[in-house]
């Protein structure tokens, strides 16, 4: 683990409020370990848990994303989406569920991607200009996010563990009974990871998040309206 990456997770400013530039220049297991911060059954985890976790996930979703490049050479994630059978649905719905913005969720029954066109209009904003170049290179955010959801697609249908129970953390212990949970965090970073490496992004896409936090933070349902004003 890099002295960058204990700086960057374990400092004292929030997420949202850390700078740009140390953000964009994050490893993904440095963003690995601010994204288990925010998680409650992750932080019962001591340190060496938690870096042990950050250095697989990452690695899964590379992993995952040279088996399917293999699979399906020379094909873009969307593409291969049709390949298997699992549309893609833009949806005009709102994105909010309770504290959550969506930009895009894969959903198993039945197979599909929906992209919030809502959720996504203030990053695509966002980005305009040079940022998207420096963030995506040549991908745009849809690219991103089916990439994204692709992942959590050969998450749950290939044979091997997901990588959110390969670690768990202990919720109850009682003599040696113990209730254990899965880290939902973990199949995040790794999406993460397995579309940079699909999409040949500059960045972990989790850096996506902190561009569009200024206008989400406010709570704004309307975000492109309010941020045209």
């Amino acid at each position: 683990m890099t002295q960058e990456a204990r700086d960057l997770s374990f400092g004292d400013l929030p997420f949202e409020d850390l700078p740009f530039g140390k953000i964009a220049a994050a490893s993904p297991e440095a963003l690995g370990l601010l994204m288990l911060k925010t998680d409650i059954h992750a932080t019962r985890w001591d340190y060496r848990a938690q870096l042990a976790a950050v250095s697989d996930a990452p690695a899964d979703g590379v992993a995952t994303a040279q088996d399917l490049r293999k699979r399906f050479p020379g094909l873009a994630p969307y593409e291969i989406t049709r390949e298997l059978q699992v549309p893609i649905v833009a949806t005009d719905d709102d994105p909010m569920v309770g504290s959550i913005w969506r930009f895009a969720e894969y959903r198993s029954r039945p197979s599909r991607i929906v992209l919030y066109t809502r959720g996504l209009a203030p990053l695509e904003q966002a980005l305009a200009g040079n940022l998207a170049k420096q963030l995506l290179g040549e991908a745009s955010t849809q690219d991103v996010f089916v990439a994204h959801e692709l992942y959590h697609h050969a998450e749950v249908t290939r044979a091997e563990i997901p990588i959110s129970r390969r670690y768990q953390a202990t919720l109850l212990q009682i003599g040696s009974w113990r209730w254990r949970t899965g880290i939902a965090t973990l199949s995040e970073i790794a999406a993460g990871s397995f579309a940079q490496t699909m999409l040949d992004l500059p960045c972990h896409p989790k850096v996506l998040d902190y561009v569009a936090w200024p206008v989400l933070r406010l709570g704004i349902r309307e975000p492109v309206r309010a941020m045209k004003r």
